[in-house]
């Protein structure tokens, strides 16, 4: 498949900035796959990809393979065991050789030589009386690669690019405790924590070699205030501690939403009152303290809204099923 990117500029102090670069790319891959049932109690699939990736001088054989079983010890204990592996690859636009320039300090510059990353996540899940879930996960990312902010150490200037890194590893304990207390509170609390490890040797001048413990938290709860009129209330509570991306440190952040909602007896209309991100607390905090690299970076997207919502289903209506193209690596 060949991806062109044309760049032209109308003022002649820019002329030399100008390209017209073309990228091919081939993919060719072989699948084979088969599931089988042991017992009534266990059961396994497995699959394999042979794949062969040639991008301009870049050519790479690779092999994806997948397993997944399922065992059932009791009705109330089940097992699970997940391998898959994966590659993604960039967008087209990030793959093109042009400088955007988005005001007078911040430019966004392509890569060309930008490779595909693949996705090792192994996953091993204890599913108790059918509802509360604990899972040990594992995954390995070579050839990761992300927007990340480089300052220019020669000149005054932030630079926006994608680098691939030497991999990205994630270890991690999630826990899902489902709660319901009669029939006025529905509640689930999700927990995770995990050991996150990024590594860029020839990250320009400024590698990288960070590993820091990460934990998130998720509170879901919904309270019915009424059962006739069904009236019920929505309180969902996010927080994150000190995280990393790349050479990046991102201070704790969290937040709160709020909704209340109202259901009309036949369930076809439902009018909603939703609070979204009440403390305005959601914003990041980056800053990169890393070589050279000097950077504090504040998202002020004004996140916190209050909206009105009313929608109605009509009877027979049946959502028609379609297949959309494949747009991922457009960057929509």
């Amino acid at each position: 498949m060949p991806n062109q990117n044309k760049q032209k500029y109308n003022q002649s102090e820019l002329e030399n900035r100008n390209t017209d670069s073309k990228i091919h790319e081939y993919t060719y891959n072989i699948y084979s796959g088969f599931k089988y049932r042991f017992s009534q109690n266990l059961d396994v699939s497995t699959s394999i990809a042979l794949e062969y990736y040639k991008m301009m001088d870049y050519k790479k054989w690779a092999v994806y393979p997948m397993i997944q079983g399922n065992y059932i010890i009791s009705p109330s204990h089940i097992l699970q065991l997940s391998f898959s592996s994966d590659k993604t690859y960039p967008d087209y636009w990030v793959l093109g050789s042009a400088t955007t320039f988005l005001n007078n300090y911040q430019l966004s510059v392509g890569n060309t030589a930008l490779k595909p990353y693949t996705n090792y996540s192994g996953n091993l899940t204890y599913i108790l009386k059918r509802k509360y879930i604990f899972r040990l996960s594992y995954s390995y990312k070579p050839d990761y690669f992300t927007q990340m902010v480089y300052l220019n150490p020669s000149q005054l200037q932030v630079i926006y690019n994608f680098q691939n890194w030497d991999y990205m590893s994630q270890f991690g304990l999630t826990s899902v405790l489902p709660f319901k207390l009669g029939e006025w509170w529905d509640s689930q609390l999700v927990l995770n924590l995990m050991l996150k490890h990024d590594k860029a040797e020839s990250y320009f001048d400024a590698p990288f070699n960070n590993k820091k413990w990460i934990g998130v938290g998720m509170w879901d709860n919904t309270f019915t205030l009424s059962g006739k009129p069904n009236i019920k209330l929505e309180l969902t509570a996010f927080g994150q501690t000190e995280a990393i991306q790349g050479s990046y440190i991102i201070r704790p952040l969290g937040g709160i939403d709020m909704a209340i909602r109202y259901t009309l007896p036949n369930g076809n209309a439902m009018l909603q009152l939703k609070a979204n991100d009440i403390f305005n607390s959601k914003n990041p905090h980056t800053k990169v303290r890393n070589g050279n690299q000097w950077l504090d970076m504040t998202t002020k997207e004004y996140e916190r809204a209050l909206t009105l919502s009313f929608s109605y289903k009509f009877k027979g209506y049946k959502e028609t099923k379609k297949q959309d193209m494949d747009i991922s690596r457009f960057g929509f």
